[in-house]
């Protein structure tokens, strides 16, 4: 015998292995939050630029909810801001990297 545990078997077929997993993806994408729309202005601040973001589509949910997202954002972003009513206001001319956070989290954008 040549020590092979396969010998064994003599052209019997082999029983049924268990059967497959199911694919689970690795991530999730992020559900559409809705589109968001991104305002630079200057005018009427002092010369001070701020980046403005209307339509969240919190803007009907609870004031904490904006304000845990302002938290988040200004956090990501590495400025200060403040909500002015529905809108958040960033500080300086942020445009591109909020637009860039706002689509990793979830939402779409006018630019």
């Amino acid at each position: 015998m040549s020590g092979n545990p396969f010998d064994k078997l003599d052209g019997q077929a082999l029983p049924p292995g268990p059967p497959p997993r199911p694919v689970v993806p690795v991530a999730k994408a992020k559900p559409k939050l809705g589109k968001v729309i991104l305002q630079y202005e200057r005018a009427g601040r002092g010369g001070k630029e701020v980046t403005i973001i209307k339509g969240l589509w919190i803007e009907s949910q609870e004031a904490r909810m904006r304000e845990a997202l302002l938290k988040e954002m200004k956090r990501a972003l590495g400025t200060g801001g403040a909500l002015e009513g529905r809108e958040i206001v960033l500080q300086g001319d942020r445009r591109e990297t909020a637009k860039a956070w706002l689509l990793k989290e979830g939402f779409t954008t006018n630019l």
